[in-house]
C-alpha cells in the first residue's frame, strides 16, 4: 500500500470536491490518502513509516 499526504486546509467548500473526488480515484488503486494539520505531524508521520519518505 502506498501512502499520500495532502496538506490541504478543508473547509473550503468549492476546493473540496477536487480532493474528495482524488481521495477516491487514488483509494481504488490502493492509496492511503492522510490528511497532517501541519509541518509537525507530517514529520511526525513520516518518522514513524518506514514505507514513507521526505
Amino acid at each position: 500500500m502506498n501512502v499520500i499526504a495532502i496538506m490541504n486546509h478543508m473547509g473550503v467548500y468549492f476546493k473540496e470536491e477536487p480532493i474528495r473526488e482524488l481521495h477516491q480515484a487514488l483509494e481504488s488503486l490502493d492509496f492511503r490518502i492522510v490528511y497532517p494539520n501541519d509541518r509537525e505531524d507530517l514529520l511526525k508521520l513520516i518518522e514513524n513509516n518506514a514505507r514513507l519518505c521526505g
